[in-house]
Parts: C-alpha cells; structure tokens; sequence
C-alpha cells in the first residue's frame, strides 16, 4: 500500500504537531515494512531519523498551511495517487478522493469558538465538520477530545479512536551539577522556581499565575516565575502588563530543544493552568523531569494527569497559590505524584500509539 503523511510540521521550531508526527508517524515505515510511504514537508529535515524506505518530497509554497496544503500538497497527491493518505494537521484537503486517516489534536477552535477571530473560527468549524465527515478514521489524544467531537459531530461509533500520545526518553531528570550550572547561568542559584512553558494564550491564566505567586513571596521571598513563551495578547506592554515591577519574573519567549530537559529539571514546581488541552505536553514533560505539576482540574488535563499532578479547581490566584504551596512544601505529595508517574511511564511510550496505528492502518489494507 502507498501511505501518503502530511510531514507540514515538521522543522527546527516544530511543537506541539510536529512532534506527534516525528514520534508517531515517522515510525510507521519501520512497523510496516510491506508498504510504501511518501513524506510531504516544507523543508529537508526528515530524513535522518527515518527509513530508508521512505521518500521525503520537500514542497514550497508562499502563505500558510491551508494554501500548501490545498496547493502543493494537493497537486502531489494527485501525481502520486496514494492508497492513504494521513492527515496529520486537523483537515483534510478540501478536495480528496483517497481514503484517510485524520488526527484531531483538539477542537478548541469548535468548542471555544470566543478564543478566536469570529471568521477564522466559523471557517474552521467547517472545515474541520467536513474533514471529520470525509475521513475513514480519526485519531484523537485523549478521550476528552472524543468526547467533545460526538457532542458536536454525528459520527459513527467506530470511527474516533483515542490513542493517546507519548514523550520522548530524552526528557529524563538532568544530573545535579548540570542543574545547578543551569540555574548559576540563569541567575537563578538558591532561588525558589515556579516554571510555565507553552504560548501564552488568554486559556492559560498566566495573568492569575503571576499574582498566586506574589501571594506567595512574602512566605517564599527566594520565590521567582520563570514564563517561556510566545505571548498572545497576554502580557502586553508598559505599566499595564501584569510583568511591570515584578523584578522576580523572568520571560523568554523560547528555549532551545536541547535545552528543555535542564529546564524542567530546575524548576521546583510546573504551574500549567489551561482551560482547555486535547492533551498536554510541557506538564508530561515536567513529570518526567522529576517536576510536580499544578494544573487547572479541566478539560484533558484532569483525564490524562490524574493522580499526577496537584490540581486547581477554579482560576482563583488564591486556590492556586495554595496548589502552588503544597507542591513546594509537602514532601510526602511530591513524592507520591513521582512514584506514581514513575509507574505509569510505560503507558507514555510513543511504541504503543504507533503500534496501535500501524494495527489500524493493516485492517484498513485487509478492508
């Protein structure tokens, strides 16, 4: 069988997608050795950590992802007439007449349309309806996600499969002395660190964040909040942001991949307060670092991190401050919620999504 993947984001700066397609996808080849696969990206990084078997076709396009895919992508499809077509990136293409599988990472833009541009957000929910209409099989992270597309989609029972994603081995806690060289560089030796990683949207109550944690100084004055981060319209600018004279915050808007796993292991606490996640990497990440989190009770979060996490029932500066507390100071809790990752991080190896899918993508061969 020809398997075409949609590889768009893939790259240097690839998140949240890109890595469920490098960890997921890009093992397929290997897992099914009798069939042949085509990788669409928009520049050459695949290779190297894949078969040889598969064929990498770098398409360029001016504009976004809906016109590489509705253009380039799109008119290799039609040359190479593939058997499936995976579509990684929440659509399909509008026109499509090969059978496929889909990958829904959430439908935030669906169930939360007030997040958005009212445009963007009525033009998605359309083509997300039709894409999930047309698809033979759509995977989700989490049951959550499952969930919210039957409550706003007629699907067929057998046709959304929660497969759950995983994490990477390289995120593992960080030798002491290269922690303590980390936070030395950052000026932040001696310091108490509560970490938050991911864009900075409205959903992610950074604003509440910051002021759970200047409760907190006069009890931990060595307190500091590390935000890394893309800002969304969040923080602003001038004496308004939420940032303006709190010497005890520092914000960069990234790190390098590199140097995530000594990030995550110098933190004290992980703070991800997000209403909504069709899954939730930087937390999952954290606990594999040996950094208890504290998440918002909603939404995947409360599925996915349950028993794993210290959990915030509202978005409440107080509420969180307390969380915030009992992951800084009870010993006895941090340890449980570690010993507990620790037992279930089998059940976060990206091995078995990527078996599951190579089982489906057989019985869709034998159909």
């Amino acid at each position: 069988m020809k398997i075409a993947l949609d590889g768009y984001e893939l790259g240097r700066d690839a998140k949240g997608v890109g890595r469920v397609i490098h960890n997921l996808l890009l093992r397929l080849p290997d897992l099914l050795p009798e069939d042949e696969f085509l990788i669409y990206t928009k520049e050459n990084i695949v290779m190297g950590s894949c078969s040889p078997r598969a064929e990498e076709h770098i398409l360029t396009s001016c504009g976004g992802y809906l016109r590489w895919q509705n253009g380039p992508l799109r008119k290799a499809l039609k040359r190479a007439d593939p058997d499936l077509l995976i579509a990684s990136n929440y659509v399909l293409p509008l026109s499509c007449p090969w059978r496929s599988i889909l990958i829904e990472h959430d439908i935030s833009v669906i169930s939360h349309p007030e997040w958005y541009p009212r445009r963007y957000a009525l033009a998605r929910r359309y083509l997300v309806g039709k894409s999930i209409e047309k698809a033979d099989l759509v995977l989700v992270p989490s049951v959550s996600v499952e969930k919210e597309i039957r409550a706003f989609f007629e699907v067929g029972s057998d046709k959304i499969i929660a497969i759950g994603w995983g994490i990477e081995d390289k995120f593992r806690r960080a030798p002491e002395d290269e922690v303590r060289r980390w936070r030395e560089r950052k000026g932040l030796a001696g310091k108490k660190i509560i970490g938050f990683l991911g864009s900075i949207f409205k959903r992610r109550h950074v604003p509440e964040l910051i002021r759970a944690v200047e409760l907190l100084r006069p009890e931990f004055p060595e307190a500091v909040l590390y935000l890394v981060g893309e800002d969304f319209g969040v923080l602003g600018r001038g004496e308004a942001s939420p940032l303006s004279g709190r010497e005890w915050i520092r914000w960069e808007t990234a790190l390098l991949e590199e140097d995530l796993p000594v990030f995550y292991s110098s933190l004290d606490a992980f703070a991800y307060l997000s209403e909504y996640e069709g899954f939730g990497f930087p937390p999952l990440e954290a606990l594999a670092c040996g950094t208890p989190p504290v998440l918002l009770d909603r939404s995947s979060l409360a599925e996915v991190f349950s028993g794993l996490a210290v959990m915030v029932k509202a978005p409440d500066e107080k509420e969180i401050a307390a969380a915030l507390r009992t992951a800084l100071t009870e010993e006895k809790t941090r340890a449980g919620i570690l010993a507990r990752f620790e037992q279930r991080r089998p059940q976060f190896s990206w091995s078995e999504p990527a078996r599951e899918l190579a089982r489906l993508i057989g019985e869709m061969r034998d159909r």
